[in-house]
């Protein structure tokens, strides 16, 4: 069901020469030979916003191929494309021949097109041939023995750093590998560095980024990308796609040594360390002077599909970085598939090479987009580590004082002073009696003191970046961290790692407050006496408007994206509707498979409505005891209910001391654990006691299981409830978060502002927000073509055409609004009922494991 016109072109790049458009394919090289219809759609709705350079939202819920249709529409795109610049660079040579020379009879003008073709195409056919070349030596090769290795050097000790180590570097020295050093800058230095017989760098080809949220994610969307022609064995060279999964040192680095400081947040620092000159250098990276073994790795990257896992176990076997070949392919590579924050934070995109000019960006699970960009340029900092950062460089400065440079030791002086002054700043706030207080940044720094004035933040935030004092004063502190505690009982390595970090977390919020503009505030909270300075984001616009401005189409892909009004108003504010292509599908599943109906009222002639001030009620708590009570009678299986918050949670467990054996009874019950270690564990066990199900205390067998969770908490995303697990799903109340939130007030205050916005701007957004997480908690039961469920909206508030609109369109137009709770349990045992004569099933799916139904 398209939501948006798809037919206006978006804006196209000025010195981009004009090629032929590329018509929307009545069909797609899809891995099936039926696809549905709503993929049918969504392919086209993709490849159309692609080629008239839109910014597409799109719908599919999860079970309907979502990730296997979007690799499908990108790379059909790409393969035409690709055919569409080969025949425009052909038609171009043809006119030109014929015009310089006309009198040419056309034989000889069409062998002068061939050879400069064939010139053009030498370096795709070149890397082509490559490619093949190591498929075909990985098919030859018999088992893991006959991998030809690098010997490997010994690792030798470290070696103790010297105190020069800890000097702040100047400007002219050589870039890390981009931390915070722009690409153009990196790609001069590359230049100015580069002898003059050395090859031209590489062609940026055109691809697709396609980010989602977790690494697990993107780790499926490669076992789906196998499933696609482009990877066929039997593909054509020109149609095959290179995929190369991008992720940080701590997924991929192979150096044990370094590997051993991941939890203490030093393997970027330990990896640079050991590229300097006069440094061990890492054995598994070759220096630039012995670059085939990358090149060969970059290769084995380029030629076949693998996921993280399987690079890091390559790139042992090699003895090769699997980090850096995998930064080294991206280039060459038509797919790149990366985590949220590698592609949102502009200095991870710089620190990665990597260039969306004129790519196509697809990020999935987009639904929690917003959110994303707000947390990722927001900052926390408790007060206490604001000291402590004041205490290590006041200690930096007097050991090294004689021994900097004037401008070094001025930039210290400056950034001590800031320190200090926030010190002073969250001293003050730590007396008074407000528990929290919300400023602007030039507010803050005015309270900073006069001594400030002087300072210019984004300088010296540009000085701590070049010189990586955080790293040197860092190192420093650990240094004499290590001597003080050389004979004495060591310090939890918790409280160590606190102290040492204490100054790279006040570099980071300096980061964030440069950043500020008008869109941002400084919240200053107290905990008891512990005060927490905190820089929050409030515009997630204009972070994200250098994607779009860059990319030639934005693909932002959910499951359940409504509600869409926060998009245009809050990520968007400035792109015109025409720009927008937008669609929502319809579920594969048969309407019969999905009952949603709103309870209004229980079995007791209750008033169902879980408002804030309502939620504590002991008769409503009781109401919804009964509820769940009646309804764990007419559900098969697995009945997942999902609550507002912790705190109701609690309160539930203790108002039901006598319901709960009751239900105990007919559902094995369990609860979302209280951490995330847990969840696994909790899952096999709700798994099995849905499987096979132990018998109650009066020695009869239970029903199943039935397992109460939290809206926006462990279990409410990322969690399949498929078939058995999820034949049910409550929601109790209306998850709103908690107007009093001083962040959530300003948040609401500023998108008032916002140009365009309309009166109901606050409200929508605190409206979104709880629906939001409603969907994601609902969409959890149904997770593919053949599964069933009955959700129950349990509040008086769904039945309100507003709050219903908000729902996704595959479960909001079959709601039906019961007045009472008997409409409420002949549907629920109707629906039961036909789906037990239909015989229908499946298995119970938990941890990955398909497990056979009873």
């Amino acid at each position: 069901m398209a939501m948006g016109d798809s037919a206006e072109a978006g804006p196209s790049r000025q010195d981009e020469p004009p090629l032929p458009r590329l018509p929307t394919p009545t069909s797609f090289p899809f891995p099936y030979p039926e696809p549905y219809s709503i993929q049918l759609d969504l392919m086209r709705t993709v490849f159309a916003a692609i080629e008239a350079r839109k910014i597409a939202i799109v719908e599919s819920p999860t079970g309907t191929g979502k990730s296997l249709t979007l690799l499908t529409a990108t790379l059909s795109w790409l393969a035409a494309h690709r055919r569409r610049l080969d025949e425009a660079a052909e038609a171009e040579l043809r006119s030109r021949f014929a015009a310089e020379d006309p009198d040419d009879p056309p034989w000889i003008i069409e062998n002068a097109v061939k050879r400069h073709m064939g010139e053009l195409r030498l370096a795709a056919a070149e890397r082509a041939a490559r490619l093949a070349a190591v498929r075909d030596r990985e098919r030859r090769r018999a088992n893991p023995a006959a991998f030809r290795k690098r010997a490997r050097p010994a690792a030798s000790e470290e070696t103790e750093r010297r105190e020069d180590d800890f000097l702040p570097g100047d400007a002219d020295a050589v870039p890390d590998d981009g931390m915070n050093v722009s690409a153009e800058v990196r790609a001069l230095m590359a230049q100015l560095d580069k002898p003059a017989a050395e090859e031209v760098e590489e062609e940026d080809v055109p691809k697709v980024y396609f980010a989602s949220r977790t690494h697990s994610q993107l780790r499926q969307l490669t076992a789906e990308l196998l499933k696609t022609t482009f990877t066929a064995d039997d593909a054509a060279d020109e149609d095959r796609v290179s995929a190369v999964p991008l992720a940080s040192r701590k997924q991929m680095c192979i150096n044990d040594k370094v590997r051993a400081l991941a939890r203490e947040d030093k393997m970027n620092e330990a990896c640079l360390d050991m590229q300097k000159s006069g440094v061990k250098r890492c054995p598994h990276l070759p220096p630039k002077a012995d670059e085939g073994p990358l090149l060969d790795a970059r290769d084995a990257v380029l030629a076949t599909v693998r996921d993280i896992e399987d690079l890091v176990v390559e790139g042992r076997r090699a003895g090769v970085c699997p980090y850096y070949a995998t930064r080294r392919a991206t280039k060459q590579a038509q797919l790149v598939t990366l985590p949220y924050n590698l592609l949102l934070q502009k200095n991870a995109r710089e620190a990665l090479g990597i260039d969306l000019t004129d790519q196509i960006v697809v990020i999935d699970e987009a639904h929690n987009l917003i959110d994303t960009i707000l947390g990722i340029y927001s900052a926390s900092l408790p007060a206490s580590h604001v000291s402590s950062a004041a205490a290590q460089l006041t200690q930096y400065l007097q050991r090294f004082r004689s021994r900097l440079k004037p401008r070094h030791a001025l930039m210290i002086q400056q950034t001590l002073t800031v320190l200090r002054g926030l010190v002073g700043v969250c001293s003050t706030f730590a007396k008074g009696k407000e528990a929290s207080e919300m400023m602007d940044v030039n507010a803050l720094m005015g309270r900073v003191g006069r001594s400030a004035d002087a300072v210019n933040l984004l300088e010296l935030v540009g000085y701590l970046k070049e010189s990586k004092l955080a790293r040197k004063v860092s190192g420093y502190a650990e240094s004499l961290e290590e001597k003080e505690q050389k004979g004495r009982e060591k310090r939890s390595t918790a409280a160590r790692h606190a102290s040492i970090a204490a100054f790279r977390g006040v570099e980071a919020l300096l980061l964030s407050l440069t950043d500020a503009r008008d869109d941002g505030r400084v919240i200053l909270g107290k905990d008891g006496d512990a005060v927490t300075l905190k820089y929050v984001l409030l515009n997630p616009a204009e972070r994200f408007a250098e994607v779009v401005a860059a990319a030639r189409s934005v693909i932002l892909a959910g499951g359940t994206m409504e509600p869409l009004a926060d998009f245009y108003t809050q990520l968007f504010p400035s792109v015109p509707r025409e720009r927008f292509a937008t669609l929502s599908c319809a579920h594969v599943i048969p309407k019969t498979n999905l009952l949603t109906q709103v309870v209004t009222r229980g079995p007791r002639k209750v008033d169902l409505e879980f408002t804030f001030a309502k939620r504590r009620d002991a008769g409503l708590m009781a109401e919804l005891g009964a509820v769940v009570q009646s309804t764990i009678g007419l559900v098969p299986d697995g009945v997942v209910v999902f609550l507002p918050s912790y705190a109701f949670l609690d309160a539930l467990k203790a108002a039901w001391r006598d319901l709960l054996p009751k239900l105990e009874q007919r559902k094995q019950i369990f609860y979302e654990p209280q951490t995330s270690g847990e969840v696994d564990a909790v899952l096999r066990e709700y798994a099995l006691a849905i499987d096979a199900p132990k018998t109650n205390s009066a020695g009869r067998p239970r029903s199943g299981a039935l397992l109460f969770a939290v809206v926006g908490g462990k279990l409410s995303e990322g969690i399949n409830f498929s078939d058995r697990l999820g034949r049910c799903v409550i929601m109790a109340g209306l998850p709103f978060a908690n107007a009093a939130s001083a962040e959530l007030q300003e948040r609401m205050r500023y998108v008032e502002r916002l140009p365009g916005a309309g009166a109901d701007a606050a409200r929508e957004l605190y409206e979104n927000l709880c629906m939001r997480a409603v969907n994601q908690s609902i969409g959890r039961a149904i997770r593919h073509a053949g599964d069933y469920a009955a959700i129950l909206l349990v509040d008086a508030r769904y039945a309100r055409p507003r709050v219903r609109g908000k729902l996704p369109k595959w479960i909001g137009e079959g709601v039906r609004v019961c007045s009472e709770w008997g409409e409420v349990a002949k549907g629920v045992a109707g629906f039961f009922r036909d789906k037990r004569a239909g015989a229908g099933g499946g298995g119970v799916v938990a941890a990955g494991v398909k497990r056979p139904a009873t």
